[in-house]
């Protein structure tokens, strides 16, 4: 019998500041993440960078997190519910596990292998679909070191990066549609990473170039809905320095009224979960400076969550992981 793991970084456990200082001091002490030494990067993160910012990013998760119960962060109950949804229409264990955080991926083996005493494989599906140090490597690495650690009955087998397969493009095209009428401009966003990251993964060929990768997502979703690239922007989000992929999308958006930009969508191709970098560095802190430079309107297209196509989407890559597109 197969599992399938569902994958992501992880969020804080809940919205207070001792739990937000906790989760960024744990996902900032990954050498993966930083590019540094991992005394360095624990120190770093730990002593002065989650002390200094937990508060004001305690405040906005405050302002994303679920009300109404159950009262979770938007990234874990939506991957619940993508979870059950899956494991409903394929007749198939699905577990979830965050890289920082819980649930973590020991308790999630250990769940896959409670559900199926016959587990033979584990389909490991990173809801990340673009290659990254800080995110396919650093999930590849504590994957492993988990595994390995004591015997198991059952293989693992990664799900690659799919930035190109038709079953996601069309999982975007179908949730973007609907938002795309009546607007000037398309802007497409995606998390910022350290230049001397990419540059190092770019050398190493396509399969690990993160900027190839996500201008590859972004020419099959124009080719996929007629949208004239010209009339498409790209943007980077959560940067932690200047020495990062550029424009920056809290500092940069505020320029296109000044084009003619009035009326634009946004939609981040690299966030299959909502979460931090799309309910609020889009639809609340970008959208109020487009607005307050002049915009009309700026619409945030939903990330794909649990809906339908997205659940079929994650099936058929699974089940065919190739790239027809390369």
């Amino acid at each position: 019998m197969r599992g399938i793991l569902l994958v992501n970084l992880g969020t804080p456990a809940g919205n207070s500041k001792a739990d937000v200082r906790r989760f960024i001091g744990d996902m900032l002490s990954d050498p993966y993440v930083t590019g540094l030494s991992p005394k360095f990067s624990s120190l770093l993160a730990r002593k002065i960078i989650a002390p200094l910012s937990a508060g004001k990013s305690a405040a906005k998760y405050n302002l994303i997190w679920r009300k109404e119960e159950p009262k979770l962060s938007p990234l874990l109950y939506h991957m619940q519910q993508l979870a059950t949804t899956l494991e409903n229409k394929k007749n198939i264990s699905v577990e979830i596990a965050m890289r920082y955080g819980e649930p973590d991926l020991l308790h999630a083996f250990k769940e896959l292998e409670r559900k199926c005493p016959l587990l033979h494989e584990v389909v490991i599906f990173p809801l990340y679909p673009h290659y990254a140090q800080s995110t396919t490597e650093t999930m590849k690495e504590a994957i492993g070191r988990i595994f390995f650690s004591r015997p198991h009955s059952f293989r693992l087998r990664f799900v690659e990066p799919y930035y190109n397969h038709p079953a996601f493009i069309e999982a975007l095209t179908n949730q973007a549609r609907p938002y795309l009428e009546g607007i000037d401009k398309l802007v497409f966003t995606y998390h910022s990473l350290p230049v001397t990251q990419v540059a190092a993964a770019w050398r190493k060929g396509k399969e690990f170039d993160y900027v190839y990768q996500l201008k590859e997502t972004n020419h099959l979703f124009c080719q996929a809905t007629g949208i004239d690239p010209h009339d498409t922007f790209l943007f980077y989000s959560s940067q932690r320095g200047r020495k990062w992929l550029k424009p920056f999308l809290n500092k940069d958006i505020g320029d296109l009224p000044k084009l003619g930009w009035n009326n634009v969508a946004v939609i981040a191709p690299g966030f299959p979960i909502d979460n931090m970098e799309t309910l609020y560095d889009i639809d609340i802190e970008a959208r109020k400076l487009f607005m307050d430079a002049g915009g009309k309107q700026c619409t945030f297209i939903p990330s794909l969550n649990d809906n339908d196509s997205w659940v079929e989407a994650i099936w058929k890559i699974v089940e065919k992981p190739t790239h027809p597109h390369k």
